[in-house]
């Protein structure tokens, strides 16, 4: 029983932990061009100003999560706004609606962070960043090299040295034995 036990556990599938939610970036509700239309053309001066005061506070919340989108959505209210100007001045004057339009008309240009730019850059950067870390990594090794054929040098160089030294010393001692050879043989011939 305790065998068919383990058996069925150990046959039992772990389920995988579920990934991680990536962060979601808030959506911004905006107030549409097509209701802002309506309102000129219903000539609602109240209703214009309350829009495009909302307007211009949607676009200073969507400049810090999409600045494009926030872009694109400030030059499309500003395009409307020029083109029914005067259906504007007509029903709402110089009161508060106009002061609301020239405040969302003269909002400062929206800066789009060039991502490609800083993509490009960056590349480039670490671009040459590898050559010199390359560089350096050739250089070490020919310094390696350089060392490696001096010492190869030195060793071979002590070698032949000591070679000759042995090869002397036994010129030496031969010289010697054949000395003392020629003495002894001088010797026991008597000479």
């Amino acid at each position: 029983m305790a065998a068919v036990a383990m058996t069925f556990t150990a046959c039992k599938k772990e389920a995988a932990p579920a990934p991680e939610p990536e962060p979601e970036t808030p959506e911004v509700e905006l107030v549409s061009t097509d209701s802002i239309a309506a309102v000129i053309e219903a000539a609602d001066s109240t209703q214009l100003s309350a829009l495009l005061s909302e307007a211009q506070a949607k676009i200073q919340e969507l400049t810090n999560i999409d600045p494009a989108k926030a872009k694109d959505y400030l030059a499309a209210i500003q395009t409307l706004l020029k083109e029914n100007a005067d259906k504007i001045k007509a029903f709402a004057g110089t009161g508060a609606v106009a002061s609301v339009i020239d405040a969302v008309n003269n909002l400062p240009a929206i800066e789009v962070p060039d991502v490609a730019s800083a993509a490009e850059e960056a590349a480039e950067n670490a671009a040459e960043g590898v050559k010199d870390a390359a560089e350096a990594v050739q250089d070490a090794a020919a310094e390696k090299i350089e060392d490696a054929k001096a010492t190869v040098n030195d060793a071979a160089n002590a070698a032949v040295d000591k070679a000759n030294e042995m090869k002397d010393a036994a010129a030496e001692k031969a010289a010697g034995a054949i000395d003392d050879a020629a003495n002894k043989l001088k010797g026991a011939l008597g000479q």
